[in-house]
């Protein structure tokens, strides 16, 4: 019983109160490394953490993919902004998706991909 209480008390915790971002780049298999090592760098250096990481390789194409799960504070959120901008210019990244709500996916490059 004193389990269950002690259960019970930690899912009636409040919410974070730091937002968490999700960010998936998609990219050229070969660039990943240098792109998640500099994404992590840049990362940083703004102050945010990186809560959870995910990779994924296709074996049927030559793109990767790196998505990064981070507390992101509405302080922070223009700089994540630019850090996204400018990967998305960068020219081994087919897309960069960057959201608060996984359900909500704002779609920066894909308007860059259909340009070019």
């Amino acid at each position: 019983m004193r389990a269950f209480q002690t259960f019970q008390a930690f899912q009636s915790q409040p919410t974070r109160a730091t937002p968490v971002s999700h960010l998936t780049i998609v990219c050229l298999a070969e660039a990943l490394g240098a792109l998640r090592k500099q994404m992590f760098i840049d990362l940083t250096a703004l102050g945010l953490r990186a809560t959870h990481v995910s990779i994924t390789r296709w074996s049927d194409r030559d793109e990767a993919s790196a998505t990064v799960t981070l507390d992101c504070p509405h302080g922070a959120r223009a700089s994540l902004t630019s850090l996204v901008m400018r990967l998305s210019g960068e020219h081994s990244v087919r897309r960069v998706f960057w959201s608060d709500d996984p359900s909500r996916r704002a779609t920066l490059g894909a308007a860059a991909a259909a340009a070019a």
